[in-house]
């Protein structure tokens, strides 16, 4: 069944192009990821759908019921949890009152009973479908995956951290089961318990699902097809499988591509030598006596001809090649992170003993030591709310622990950054941003970011940070720290909010990264990539594990 039709789609802001004949569908059992660079128009996209903007031209088709997370849960602040999942589930306990109605109704003698029973057997199909039934059983498994059966139903929600509200948003979407399901990187404020949970949860989902998600290992488990946008031509491509089914057949498509291009350039080489060697031969003055002039006379005159015929032909097939005008496939937009830290002297940069840290009666870190050798990639791992982020707080010397030292050698450049993006100034440009903790001439920074490919030159005018998608805030924020060149370096979920391109060149760059970090993720395949060491947070302590990669 037809879920979703979107036909030559097309949207732009002023001469901006953000989608260009975009095409694609959606049935009711796909579930589909939706990938593309930063700022490619992949929340656009969904705004869309959702009829929140307006497009230039195409259409879009959907008769189903879209239930939608966003990034950020912005409604919703004056109600309590109960309320806020009463609210988003409505539309099952409408139903629920009007097949009792209809109950009622049929022990009428003077009712439509044909009628009322077709009109009951659709609720009641629809009902069941969206679980209905099971709505309560539903409720306490959803809660207890999520994390947050511990919160009070009571509760408002503007009292909730960030991934609380985005949490319990997720889980009322989840109860109320909606025919069309899109949901905007659910996995940011998941930990790996929970992660595991929803990606059951969803690869068991009856209705269609879109998704927009940079966590590649979620990508695999769950969806069956994948929506790829372009940054160059601003249009979709489907590919059918799950993510490593689209790597694959996104390589063949490239290898296929590049033939074709190698093809057409060898085929115009080819005409161009031909066109060359014919007019040489044309031009040629002949050395034969005037009796053999007069012998070969028809001969040559042939052989003319079908030179001029050749060289006309070729011409013709070179103009017909020059303006197909292949151009050499690429594989994605090429970016990078070229971190250039400061000389890291010592072999210790950083240094915890017996740390402790409480939040009222709750202790969070309790006799906590460790150490950061030269050279190490930690990766800091613990369910939520545990300590991860107070921990690097503390390291940063932005919080002070209730017991114990951090010390930090001589020559440590600490450079952090922040999961809520709280550190960027939103009225500032793009480069007074990335000139605020920069070391370095003008001229070299501004040649580095050129060099990295994060930002077109547009965006390096006067472009606002307010006017920036949240992945490309996450990308100048990692151009920020590169500049600043920090040796030392605290990352709180490095990978949020970034595209696959973008994490697999991180990726890149923290391996060769010469000096040490800290980081704090969910992303399974970053941490198998980088990771050198594991630092469990249990009980308050640190249980570290040496690794290689």
């Amino acid at each position: 069944m037809l879920i979703l039709s979107i036909t030559e789609l097309k949207k732009s802001y002023g001469a901006r192009v953000i989608l260009d004949n975009v095409s694609f569908l959606l049935n009711r059992t796909d579930r589909a990821a939706l990938v593309g660079e930063n700022g490619v128009g992949k929340t656009t996209l969904c705004r869309l759908i959702l009829g929140q903007e307006s497009y230039d031209s195409g259409s879009i088709h959907c008769q189903a019921e879209i239930g939608y997370l966003p990034q950020e849960v912005a409604d919703g602040h004056d109600l309590t949890i109960r309320q806020f999942v009463e609210r988003a589930t409505g539309d099952l306990d409408r139903m629920r009152l009007e097949m009792q109605t209809l109950e009622q109704q049929m022990s009428a003698s003077d009712v439509n009973l044909d009628a009322i029973l077709e009109r009951y057997g659709q609720l009641q199909d629809e009902f069941q479908r969206r679980g209905g039934y099971d709505l309560d059983y539903r409720l306490e498994q959803v809660f207890a995956g999520l994390k947050i059966a511990h919160l009070d139903s009571e509760r408002l929600i503007g009292s909730l951290s960030g991934g609380e509200k985005t949490r319990v948003a997720m889980a009322a979407l989840l109860l109320c089961s909606p025919e069309l399901l899109i949901l905007d990187e659910p996995t940011n404020h998941l930990d790996f318990e929970a992660m595991e949970w929803l990606e059951t949860y969803l690869s068991e989902y009856q209705n269609a699902l879109l998704v927009i998600s940079h966590d590649r290992r979620f990508i695999n488990k769950v969806v069956n097809k994948i929506i790829e946008l372009s940054p160059l031509t601003h249009s979709a491509a489907v590919y059918h499988g799950n993510y490593d089914d689209y790597l694959a057949e996104r390589e063949q498509q490239y290898q296929k591509d590049l033939a074709a291009f190698e093809a057409h350039r060898e085929e115009v080489k080819r005409l161009q030598r031909l066109m060359k060697i014919q007019a040489h031969s044309t031009g040629r003055k002949s050395t034969h006596t005037d009796n053999d002039k007069f012998i070969l006379n028809d001969k040559i005159a042939t052989a003319q001809a079908t030179r001029s015929k050749v060289i006309r032909d070729a011409k013709q097939r070179l103009a017909v090649l020059e303006e197909a005008d292949i151009q050499r496939p690429t594989r994605s937009w090429r970016i990078g992170f070229e971190f250039d830290p400061l000389l890291l002297p010592s072999e210790q940069p950083v240094r915890l003993e017996n740390i402790s840290k409480s939040y009222g009666e709750r202790p969070i870190l309790q006799n906590l030591n460790a150490r950061v050798e030269n050279g190490d990639r930690i990766v800091l791992i613990a369910p939520n709310g545990t300590g991860k982020t107070t921990l690097l707080n503390i390291i940063m010397g932005y919080l002070q622990p209730d017991e114990g030292v951090v010390i930090v050698s001589p020559g440590a450049r600490l450079g952090y950054l922040d999961q809520e993006q709280e550190t960027l100034d939103l009225s500032s440009s793009v480069l007074e941003t990335y000139r605020e903790e920069a070391v370095g001439t003008e001229r070299d920074l501004l040649a580095r970011l050129h060099r990295s490919g994060l930002f077109s030159d547009s965006m390096l005018g006067e472009r606002k940070v307010n006017a920036l998608s949240i992945g490309q805030r996450r990308k100048l924020q990692l151009a920020s720290l590169i500049a600043s060149r920090a040796n030392m370096l605290l990352l709180d979920e490095p990978t949020n909010h970034l595209d696959l391109t973008s994490i697999e060149a991180l990726e890149t760059g923290l391996k060769a990264f010469q000096g040490a970090l800290i980081a704090v993720s969910h992303d399974r395949w970053f941490i198998d990539r980088i990771a050198t060491k594991l630092w469990y947070l249990e009980d308050g302590k640190i249980r570290e594990e040496r690794r290689t990669t």
